[in-house]
């Protein structure tokens, strides 16, 4: 038969304590250094985020689709209905993000792109906004990009984001 005496379960009991102790102060310290710690590794104010009207019937793009959306190579989203891209102000900053991360073209080469399709289609440019998020909002279907900084939750959906690169 099995017997314990009293100073062997104070001992015990003793112990899973401590244990127990440690394992709650280990993780009440990694929950404060969660919630405190920095968001710049996560949430870089200058990450583009690609924002579509609350009406588009995506909820996620690849930055291929993206592509053909803002050159009018593609009218629709790929999940159905009419999609209108909406660019930011030639010579901003986040215009020439987006033009290198998506577009991947220098200005002159967008420039140029958009003199051939209208003398061959007559096709236009996208319109452009100094408040791409406000013209989003507003324009039913329709998608555009600004900074992270710019975002303002609840108004549009993020589509995609584009990590900055410092």
């Amino acid at each position: 038969m099995f017997c314990m005496n009293l100073k062997d379960v104070a001992k015990t009991n003793q112990m899973r304590w401590a244990e127990s102790s440690r394992t709650l102060l280990l993780a009440g310290l990694a929950a404060v250094l969660l919630l405190h710690a920095p968001k710049a590794w996560a949430e870089d104010p200058n990450d583009i985020l690609i924002i579509a009207n609350q009406s588009a019937s995506a909820s996620q793009v690849s930055p291929d689709v993206l592509r053909d959306i803002f050159l009018k190579k593609r009218t629709a989203w790929p999940s159905g209905g009419k999609v209108t891209p909406v660019n930011a102000s030639p010579g901003s900053d986040l215009r020439k993000a987006f033009r290198e991360h998506i577009l991947k073209m220098t200005a002159d080469e967008e420039r140029q792109y958009w003199q051939d399709l209208k003398i061959r289609k007559g096709a236009a440019e996208p319109p452009v906004f100094s408040q791409p998020l406000r013209a989003v909002f507003h324009l039913k279907g329709s998608v555009s990009y600004v900074f992270r900084s710019q975002y303002k939750e609840g108004v549009v959906k993020v589509l995609l984001v584009i990590p900055a690169t410092n």
